[in-house]
């Protein structure tokens, strides 16, 4: 049993209502999505049942089948859902008729009469041959339209159902539609164990049980797949029990009693035939409901009536599968596509991340990470500023935008002199232990050029000296002191190191995946197109 306040899907636990032979009742609140605050007639099935393998998949085919079933006379199914083994079911939740009941003593209270049963107990007086027309031709109504639907009901009694005064009329809807059916899962599932009876039951659901029982045919055993002329006959036997519960005289029952031996000795093959019969009933097709001779082309079988459930699952599914993989590979074709474009632009501006710009005959080499503004930068250690004058190390820096050119900031620790420093080795280990005269610090300011995709080498620039690029006669060019050109009298001229990248494959694979996966999803929307609607 739920306790007051318990969330079940969307909805929260206000009270408890009764535990019948298809499961628990409450009282629910809409506590979420649409409709939020409203009641609801929330149904939990036994655990035994929900446990059972395969139960869930048959459950939620049914479910879906039966949200569709509306109507006049038919309390639909609103919504349902699985949460752990707890598989529910939520109905519209109807206000029934106050009452004021006399308690112990002078005190009062009051009853709500929301069943046929709750009416005949506790006021009988209530319903008449008039009232007992009006309610039994919604409820004819509702079953002609689930039969034709291939749902039988199985299970009706006056606990199942509802009743609601409007003015001086009556109402009446059907509860608990295809519920029998999936109470009797065990029985249909060749491969589950055929006993239908739950071991964790109350005392409450078994009164229940044995209830159900007298309203069923005779031979009609629990477990055994209900048909049409069982909710025909239960109609007869519901009646004959409003009669002995009445407190009219007998002979205002007359017309009712032939009815419901008819409907007993089973003299009606349809509902529709039942609802013709009805004392007092004048016209049934203006209720909606068509009496055919020809029954057995009345309506499509409960073999096709399977098929046709199947077929629109598989139609659900296909139609589900085909718009989740649309919409997957549509969004990653734009992801695609604008990292594609992103990266295009990005090009335009700055040098290709990660990727080696070198020149051949020259130490140097440069690779840039990727940033607006400022980033990681990766290069050589030129000669100079290595104590044994061949260089080549790799060396980790810095890059920055400044004045239109690209700055890339590098330093190398100078080499050890214990007898020059006075120190040893660890003493530099430690913030604060070294200082900039530790370190060998330059600073190379290349010019990149979109057009080309290259880097060209403008200056370098250390503590001592500015170093351009120039070449003397017919050398290849390399880095002189700015000051040694210009005394050169023209023997160094200037001249352009130019870096192009090492890789110049240039596929662009985004751009790639980004047309493929469009692809992909006009594909499937155009497949999901030829799914039919109808």
């Amino acid at each position: 049993m739920l306790s007051e306040g318990t969330r079940i899907g969307p909805f929260r636990i206000r009270k408890w209502i009764n535990e019948g032979a298809c499961g628990q009742s409450y009282q629910g609140e809409k506590r979420e999505g649409e409709n939020k605050g409203e009641l609801r007639f929330v149904k939990l099935l036994p655990r035994e049942l929900s446990e059972r393998t395969g139960f869930s998949e048959f459950f939620n085919q049914e479910c879906q089948a039966l949200e569709q079933l509306q109507g006049p006379g038919i309390c639909n199914l609103k919504s349902f859902g699985i949460m752990k083994w707890k598989h529910w079911l939520a109905y519209p939740w109807i206000e029934g008729e106050r009452m004021e009941v006399s308690l112990e003593g002078d005190e009062t209270g009051e009853v709500i009469l929301h069943s046929l049963d709750q009416w005949m107990n506790e006021k009988p007086e209530g319903i008449g041959p008039k009232g007992l027309l009006q309610i039994m031709t919604d409820v004819h109504c509702g079953l002609d339209r689930s039969h034709k639907y291939g749902v039988i009901h199985g299970n009706l009694k006056p606990s199942n159902l509802l009743i609601q005064k409007d003015e001086e009329s009556l109402k009446g809807w059907i509860a608990e539609l295809g519920l029998y059916k999936l109470q009797n899962f065990a029985s249909m599932n060749p491969e589950g164990d055929a006993n239908v009876t739950f071991t964790s039951q109350s005392l409450q659901a078994q009164d229940s049980l044995a209830l159900s029982a007298q309203f069923r045919p005779e031979n009609a055993r629990l477990g055994e797949p209900s048909e049409e002329f069982w909710d025909i006959e239960a109609l007869g036997k519901i009646v004959l029990w409003v009669i002995d519960q009445s407190q009219l005289a007998a002979d205002e029952w007359s017309e009712w009693r032939e009815w419901a031996g008819k409907s007993i000795n089973r003299a009606f093959p349809t509902v529709a035939h039942s609802m013709q019969a009805l004392p007092g009933m004048t016209d049934v097709e203006s209720f909606g409901v068509k009496v055919d001779e020809h029954t057995e082309d009345s309506g499509p079988s409960a073999d096709e009536i399977k098929l046709l459930r199947e077929k629109e699952w598989e139609k659900q599914q296909l139609s589900s599968s085909l718009k989740f993989k649309r919409g997957m590979s549509g969004l990653a074709g734009a992801i695609c596509l604008i990292s594609f474009l992103c990266s295009q632009v990005y090009l335009f501006f700055y040098p290709s991340p990660w990727t080696e710009y070198s020149l051949e005959g020259v130490l140097d080499r440069y690779q840039l990470g990727l940033g607006l503004w400022s980033g990681q930068a990766w290069g050589i250690v030129p000669g100079a500023y290595d104590e044994d004058g061949t260089g080549g190390q790799d060396v980790v820096g810095e890059w920055e935008r400044t004045d239109g050119m690209i700055k890339l900031s590098f330093r190398r620790f100078k080499k050890l002199d214990d007898e020059e420093s006075g120190k040893k080795l660890w003493q530099f280990i430690g913030k604060g232990a070294t200082s900039e005269d530790d370190y060998h610090n330059w600073q190379d300011y290349l010019q990149f050029d979109p057009v080309q995709g290259t880097l060209s080498l403008i200056k370098r620039t250390d503590d001592r000296e500015v170093y351009l690029p120039a070449r003397q006669g017919d050398q290849a060019p390399r880095l002189y002191p700015e000051m040694r050109i210009r005394r050169s009298s023209g023997k160094i001229t200037q001249a352009e190191l130019i870096f192009k990248k090492t890789d110049e494959s240039g596929s662009a694979w985004s751009l790639f995946f980004g047309v493929g996966f469009l692809l992909a999803c006009w594909i499937y929307h155009r497949e999901f197109r030829k799914i039919p609607k109808e």
